[in-house]
């Protein structure tokens, strides 16, 4: 199925490139979109930048300077961590110094650390290739294994979904393997309190019946969308955010963030999610009793969408369960992790969370650990298996 992309997500795929300086390539395999198609939207944002994309996307002097001078910085911070943790070893033996260099090696640069503590590159490695035991061996390589992958999936994994994703890659290795090399290395999963977030739902617009009825199962994509709202906190005051879920999927097909919790912002993220999906057949689309989902000109939309719409029962959380579980991932792995000063840099990290991570990074249980695209993927294969 061809995917279609609005200017918000190209915009920022652009920003990604020329702002955060990531390459081209990079942005296409995190995105699983074609590098091709990421240098097109470039070119035409060089083109034009008034249009379709804002900005210019060209340093000027000043900022690079301040880009120098941030860049400075990191590496003397680097260096005075390096230097508060090895404290101990400056006057140690070079053996000394390359066990603290080796036990620390995710979290600074090896050569860095070898400029700090006064030894050479190459006779760390040499160190390091010194004959051990199978046992020892064996456990370092899962160490080697574990750690990245605990890294990559921002310290928010337990043991059971890295097994998983060892699994994948072809090690065979059992759960309490991993829970053990973790505690042994302090990797433990972040967790932070859980959020609620509701919607007004005294209104006077007439409200539906309860189509799905906790029943949190679909047979295709583009059958059941579960839509909710929630907030985020930042400097300038709340954040809204819409969310619309592809039930089968579990893939975040449209969303929208706004400073104010209005009928335009459940708007905007279901025209988003038809503009991407374009659904074929009849959707049921599933809410909560709030005001911006029961308002007249949101029902028009379904109407004009051809969606049957269904709402929770009144008091009854769980009927929208998937969302909430949704919500809760992201307060848990991205707003209780960071502090945003504005509303934009908290639209840039949710984008980022919900279009790079969640739709195409985080594997999920109840897809047999795999990724809501991988997922999808492995779904159209296999019709078109069966088709042919």
């Amino acid at each position: 199925m061809a995917q279609h992309y609005d200017k918000d997500f190209k915009t920022h795929v652009v920003g990604m490139v020329l702002e955060e300086g990531k390459s081209a390539t990079q942005v296409a395999r995190e995105l699983d979109i074609p590098v091709k198609t990421v240098y097109g939207w470039i070119a035409k944002y060089k083109e034009n930048p008034e249009h379709p994309f804002v900005g210019s996307g060209h340093l000027r002097p000043e900022d690079q300077r301040i880009r120098d001078m941030e860049r400075e910085l990191r590496e003397l911070r680097e260096e005075n961590a390096i230097l508060k943790k090895s404290f101990g070893t400056l006057r140690e033996r070079p053996e000394v110094k390359y066990r603290f260099i080796h036990e620390h090696r995710f979290e600074f640069r090896v050569q860095k650390m070898c400029d700090v503590l006064g030894v050479s590159r190459s006779g760390y490695y040499t160190w390091l290739r010194r004959p051990v035991s199978g046992r020892a061996k064996r456990r370092r390589q899962l160490t080697r294994r574990i750690y990245p992958i605990f890294v990559r999936t921002r310290r928010l994994y337990g043991s059971p979904k890295i097994t998983q994703l060892l699994h994948r890659e072809g090690v065979r290795v059992g759960q309490k393997t991993v829970a053990r090399i973790m505690r042994e290395h302090g990797l433990r999963s972040r967790v932070v309190r859980k959020y609620k977030a509701t919607t007004d739902s005294n209104h006077a617009y007439p409200v539906h019946d309860n189509r799905l009825n906790q029943s949190f199962e679909a047979e295709r994509p583009n059958q059941i969308w579960m839509a909710d709202i929630t907030y985020v906190p930042t400097e300038e005051g709340w954040l809204y955010v819409a969310s619309i879920m592809d039930l089968f999927t579990r893939k975040i097909v449209g969303w929208h963030a706004d400073s104010r919790m209005t009928k335009a912002l459940v708007i905007k993220a279901l025209e988003q999610a038809v503009c991407r999906e374009r659904p074929k057949g009849l959707v049921l689309h599933h809410s909560d009793r709030g005001s911006q989902y029961a308002s007249h000109d949101y029902q028009q939309k379904l109407r004009e969408y051809g969606m049957i719409p269904s709402m929770i029962r009144k008091g009854n959380c769980y009927d929208n369960a998937c969302m909430e579980s949704f919500h809760s991932v992201l307060k848990r792995e991205l707003v209780y992790q960071e502090k945003f000063k504005t509303r934009d840099e908290a639209k840039r990290r949710i984008w980022e969370y919900i279009e790079v991570r969640y739709n195409r990074q985080r594997i999920h249980s109840s897809l047999r650990y795999m990724t809501p695209i991988e997922f999808e993927k492995a779904y159209n294969q296999k019709r078109v298996s069966l088709a042919g």
